[in-house]
């Protein structure tokens, strides 16, 4: 892999100026500097074997001896290509991820290495690396994820659409395709999304759809609906409705004469599927037809 051998030439100080730059700007960088003092002791000292081996060569003939040395250069060599490998192999051996994933009509709860509670709603991955969390605790995020953090140092949920960043908190990250959302229910949350850097206190919410930024105060309870099997809407495009039906349901949806981008307000629960496509189609006037098991057809009104 190109990133291997940009981190072997790295650690021996051999990069190219063009290679240089191209490696501060990859994610593997980023994770070699998070080290801090670990990481150094990772990249090989400059090491000049025959400089080395002259002035053992000196100090012997200093002594009123002289020796052949010749044999060791090999050995340094060797030895020097060993630290070099010793160092790769420990850098991906403490770069690990760690990874907990949920599938359709799934939640768990987990815990994370400083005893952080974390909970995954349907169709969610997070990752992490289990071995360096005393240095960084930094999870990454792709789905929706409730968290309750244990008091510390920094923690960073980082997502495709921006970073959310607390010290201890309860906060919830929605990171869909077009959706992202963060919504603080305890402590100080700090999103981090393009040039927007936002605070949230409790009750707080931030939310980006389609690009839109929309910040809210308006916010009841201590955990997001979802934890109690129910999902809840404000203001949404229908089209975010459907996913998240289908993630909570494991079924697809398809549609027909249906305003995809038209707003919704209302919710729908997670154990009665029947209920649940009564709760977002009669407010829209749609009618649904459930073809088979896992197929159902939302239209409009008219067709």
């Amino acid at each position: 892999m190109e990133s291997n051998n940009y981190i072997k030439k790295w650690l021996e100080g051999s990069l190219s100026e063009e290679e240089k730059k191209k490696f501060e700007a990859s994610s593997e960088f980023k994770s070699l500097k998070k080290l801090t003092g670990s990481i150094r002791a990772f990249r090989v000292p400059e090491y000049d074997v025959e400089r080395e081996l002259n002035r053992l060569h000196l100090r012997k003939k200093s002594k009123g001896k002289t020796i052949s040395i010749s044999w060791m250069q090999p050995l340094l060599r060797i030895a020097a290509a060993l630290f070099v490998i010793l160092g790769i192999t420990l850098y991906f051996y403490l770069n690990e991820n760690t990874y907990i994933q949920t599938a359709a009509s799934e939640k768990t709860v987990n815990y994370l290495p400083d005893s952080s509670k974390v909970i995954l709603n349907a169709f969610t991955r997070i990752s992490f690396k289990e071995k360096l969390w005393n240095y960084t605790r930094e999870v990454k995020l792709d789905g929706e994820a409730f968290f309750y953090v244990a008091k510390g140092s920094k923690f960073d949920v980082e997502t495709t659409s921006g970073t959310v960043s607390v010290l201890g908190t309860k906060f919830n990250v929605k990171n869909r395709e077009n959706y992202f959302e963060v919504v603080c229910y305890e402590g100080l949350v700090q999103v981090e999304s393009g040039n927007e850097i936002s605070q949230l206190p409790p009750g707080n919410s931030l939310r980006i759809i389609n690009g839109i930024i929309d910040k809210s105060t308006t916010l009841a309870g201590n955990s997001p609906s979802w934890i109690n099997n129910e999902s809840s809407f404000r203001s949404v495009p229908f089209v975010q409705v459907i996913r998240e039906f289908e993630r909570q349901y494991n079924v697809t949806i398809s549609t027909s004469g249906v305003n995809l981008d038209q707003l919704f307000t209302g919710k729908f629960i997670h154990d009665d599927r029947l209920l649940a496509l009564q709760s977002i189609s009669l407010p829209l006037n749609l009618k649904f037809d459930i073809s088979n098991q896992n197929q159902i057809i939302l239209t409009g009104k008219g067709d």
